[in-house]
């Protein structure tokens, strides 16, 4: 099974994968596949996946062979779909949570802890940076294009969309809206210059 697979926390939630409850014990706090899935917002192929991996790791079987996991496996479950959601690959998440285990002692065990996490703070900075530089350009470009759902502009759309009042009106545009709307930044500028000339465009258009 590929490794990078699946992608956590993003689909349906899982329905029922329970046993009956007469092949439940009533006495323990154990949750079977399916609450593990439902419970953090995952599916039952993710679960599976994650115990094949040996990432999870069931306290039992049931008589009808259904997986029961106890209530701590649910975290481990929630921080390793945040943590491949965040982009750490599998063999860095198994690094991650062998750290106690494979330490010599406690103090090597929080030393090494230490050392892992902050690298991946670090890297989580440099992600969210990018992540909220998209955001913020996606959002802008959403504002600036909205006008342009009434266009009718035959002479401007396709190709002189950077003449358009829509984006002369706005100094600096966006990334995305110049990868998106093919804006040359020299012709979207000139344009700029040419309405705020007395009369702008009619008024350059009328001129010797």
């Amino acid at each position: 099974m590929d490794p990078h697979a699946p992608a956590p926390r993003t689909d349906s939630p899982a329905v029922a994968d329970a046993p009956a409850e007469a092949d439940r014990p009533r006495e323990t706090q154990l949750l079977t596949t399916g609450e593990m899935a439902r419970l953090s917002n995952s599916t039952l192929r993710t679960v599976r996946f994650y115990e094949e991996e040996g990432i999870l790791r069931p306290a039992r079987r049931t008589d009808g062979g259904h997986r029961l996991f106890e209530r701590s496996e649910l975290d481990r479950l929630m921080l390793v779909t945040d943590m491949r959601m965040a982009g750490l690959s599998l063999d860095d998440i198994k690094a991650i949570l062998d750290v106690k285990k494979t330490a010599s002692s406690g103090s090597a065990a929080a030393q090494q802890a230490t050392k892992v996490l902050a690298a991946r703070i670090d890297e989580l900075k440099e992600k969210l940076a990018v992540l909220n530089r998209l955001r913020d350009d996606l959002e802008e470009t959403t504002k600036i294009v909205e006008p342009c759902m009434k266009c009718e502009d035959e002479k401007a759309f396709p190709t002189a969309c950077e003449t358009c009042t829509v984006m002369t009106s706005h100094p600096v545009l966006p990334r995305s809206v110049r990868v998106l709307w093919s804006i040359n930044p020299c012709n979207h500028d000139q344009a700029r210059k040419v309405l705020a000339q007395p009369g702008g465009a009619e008024g350059e258009k009328e001129s010797p």
